[in-house]
């Protein structure tokens, strides 16, 4: 805490920052340039904006008010090194000081500090527009007891100038997207005399924000040039070793970065990646422990994060070559090839190994993800990264993306554990190996000959799972997978086999659903089942760049815990919130869900449910599935309020009931029909029921 009359200066100047922290600063921001090239932008604006204030402001305190680091001396590391010598002057005069943020509300944060210091202006690190001039103009404002506030393009406000202390901070909702608005109005009321600065400038939050200020080239000047990306699971005996070979064998490792993706090891996979950080601190490593059912999903987080020029798909227990890093840039450098592989070399001197390692760099035409896969990472973000597969998303991504034509080996060997051609005993036989060599034709003559799932197949090698099942629904521009819960009925069973029906449905419905929504409204999924519809669709919206809400409600307990795990699988790719609910929804006088198991279920009207008063309602997804007029029933007042599109929609794939449903649907439109609402059949069994004042 700064004691204000401790201070040289009645009037104190309050930069709002944190530590640049990669994955923890600007991270709307780093979902188009990755983490660590968003922390080293977020920390050139901190820079620029406390050189202005040392260097060109004077007769003020100049106070950093920050969070994401627990000491000062750690804070100013994060600042450019072109400043220490002013930090050192400024802090040795008593004009400058450091100051770390309480752990409370962003509101409740600036309100602390307003109080301690009255007569105080504050402002964001993120607003590379700020000038002297316009921190002039505020400081003249204060001094003649004037309160002052600079608005963002975005309606939020970068400056605010208070000439005494009042609370303008802790009431309002941040939110909504007027929070500018509302500061000012409150500024009005508690004070005599506000105004709003002339200059309205653009907060940096995205990468549009950036293009429009002409500032793309900082992108290129802080991305690291390499991004390796290892995923792992229970690799305790190889992952110290992969991350230091790394290191040792590149040309240069200063323009690199390393990141783990852990899918949920039970053994020390990760304190050996911490050791390793510590061993290496002056290489930049990230970890994340994420839900995975394979691969693709953890490299697809790293994908998420990294950013660097070029991406490095490595596996936890595989060497790299000397000069790694220099073999694969002066490949990619051509821009015709789309990825740089490796030849495969085992770490064993078994004669079937070699045969085995002899033809996948000799017979196969494309290459497998242990080879080390190497893409530029504008190219691999543009085509999707990884299919979200259990298995083979290394083939898969060959057969549906990347043209093998357009590969390059490098001709230097990685050199892999063989363990997985192991028998039980660890020894390598020829048996042992060439067991795991038919276990692996079996799956590719499965993929290849007989068009099976990759979910299908995943039991060759890890069996099946008694909770779930997996489904492959393909989706747009990618296959994605959800933990699931087949019927016990051999045609539907089937159909999911062949994936028939539920790509279908999704390109169907989701569509739909995504024309409706507008931003900063909610979208409600009435039977969600395990997720697919709300999940997908949030993918959707994330990829427009519209925040919706999702609410979803699942009343079968199994689906609901199902749905959570599968949220879980795509949080990478989800940037709307979705909040998932185990209520069933029914009228008024309806207590229990009919065909559950449970005996006692929570259950209520979407009238009774408590939404976020601040937010239209714009859509209402509910499935047909026997109960739907006693939905409606209870979501009249809801109807009246917000007047939301209404979609029902037939979620399963058989015509079993059909007549109940048609007699039931033609109830639902008589009783939309008094709402005012139009109904019309979209797709099979699903229909769209809008209202006449839209």
């Amino acid at each position: 805490m700064v004691e204000k009359e401790n201070l040289p200066y009645p009037v104190s100047i309050v930069l709002f920052t944190r530590y640049p922290d990669p994955g923890k600063v600007k991270t709307r921001l780093a979902w188009d340039i990755g983490d660590r090239t968003a922390a080293n932008i977020h920390g050139v604006f901190m820079s620029k904006m406390l050189m202005i204030l040392l260097r060109e402001i004077n007769g003020v305190n100049i106070i950093v008010n920050y969070t994401g680091i627990d000491y000062q001396t750690e804070m100013i590391q994060g600042f450019d090194p072109a400043l220490v010598l002013d930090i050192k002057q400024g802090i040795n005069s008593g004009v400058l000081s450091f100051i770390k943020q309480p752990s409370t509300s962003f509101g409740e944060r600036i309100n602390a500090i307003a109080q301690q210091l009255k007569e105080v202006i504050i402002i964001g690190a993120d607003i590379p527009g700020i000038t002297a001039d316009i921190l002039s103009q505020a400081i003249e404002c204060v001094k003649r007891k004037e309160a002052a506030i600079a608005l963002t393009k975005d309606n939020g406000y970068y400056l605010i100038a208070l000439p005494s202390y009042s609370d303008v901070f802790t009431s309002i909702n941040y939110s909504l997207g007027n929070v500018g608005q509302q500061t000012y109005t409150l500024m009005k009321k508690n004070y005599n005399s506000a105004s709003i600065l002339n200059q309205s400038l653009v907060d940096v939050d995205e990468i549009s924000d950036l293009k429009s200020l002409g500032l793309s080239n900082l992108i290129e000047e802080n991305q690291p040039i390499i991004s390796v990306i290892i995923p792992t699971l229970n690799e305790v005996n190889s992952i110290y070793d992969t991350l230091a070979n790394i290191v040792k064998q590149a040309e240069t490792s200063n323009n690199i970065e390393i990141l783990v993706v852990d899918g949920g090891s039970n053994d020390n996979t990760l304190e050996r990646v911490e050791e390793f950080t510590n061993d290496y601190p002056n290489i930049s490593i990230q970890s994340f422990t994420i839900s995975s059912l394979g691969r693709a999903f953890q490299m697809n987080v790293g994908l998420r994060h990294s950013s660097g020029k070029y991406l490095v798909f490595c596996h936890a227990d595989t060497l790299l070559p000397s000069e790694w890093d220099h073999k694969l840039i002066s490949i990619l450098s051509h821009k015709n090839i789309k990825l740089a592989y490796f030849d495969l070399q085992f770490n064993s001197d078994h004669l079937a190994l070699k045969w085995v390692a002899w033809t996948v760099n000799y017979i196969r035409r494309s290459p497998y993800g242990d080879q080390v896969f190497c893409v530029r990472r504008d190219y691999f973000k543009e085509i999707g990264g990884f299919d979200y597969l259990s298995l083979l998303e290394d083939v898969t991504l060959f057969e549906n993306k990347i043209n093998y034509k357009q590969c390059q080996n490098i001709s230097h060997a990685i050199i892999t554990n063989a363990r997985k051609y192991s028998n039980k005993n660890g020894e390598y036989t020829c048996l042992s190996i060439f067991k795991n060599v038919g276990k692996n034709w079996l799956i590719m003559a499965g993929k290849k000959i007989l068009k099976l799932p990759a979910c299908q197949l995943r039991k060759i090698h890890h069996g099946s799972q008694n909770e779930y099942q997996l489904l492959e629904i393909p989706f747009q521009d990618k296959i994605y997978t959800f933990k699931y819960h087949f019927p016990n009925n051999i045609l539907h069973k089937f159909l999911i086999w062949k994936k028939i029906y539920y790509q279908q449905s999704m390109d169907e419905l989701i569509p739909v659903i995504f024309k409706y929504c507008q931003g900063d409204d909610i979208f409600i999924d009435v039977g969600a089942k395990v997720g697919m519809v709300s999940c997908l669709l949030s993918i959707m919206l994330t990829k427009n760049r519209i925040k919706t809400d999702i609410i979803s409600f699942e009343p079968d307990y199994s689906h609901y815990q199902l749905f959570k795990d599968n949220y879980k699988f795509y949080l990478g790719e989800i940037r709307n919130k979705i909040t998932i609910e185990n209520i069933y929804i029914s009228n008024p006088k309806s207590y229990y869900y009919p065909d559950l198991k449970e005996k006692s279920l929570k259950s209520m009207a979407l009238d009774e449910y408590e939404f976020p008063n601040n937010k239209k309602i714009s859509l209402i997804k509910i499935n047909l599935e026997g109960n739907e007029l006693g939905i409606l029933k209870g979501m009249v007042k809801t109807i009246k309020q917000h007047q939301p599109v209404l979609i029902f929609h037939n979620s399963t794939p058989f015509i079993t009931h059909f007549l109940d449903k048609k007699h039931n649907m033609n109830n639902i439109i008589e009783k939309l029909n008094d709402l005012n609402y139009q109904v019309t059949r979209f797709s099979g069994l699903s229909f769209i029921a809008v209202s006449d004042n839209i």
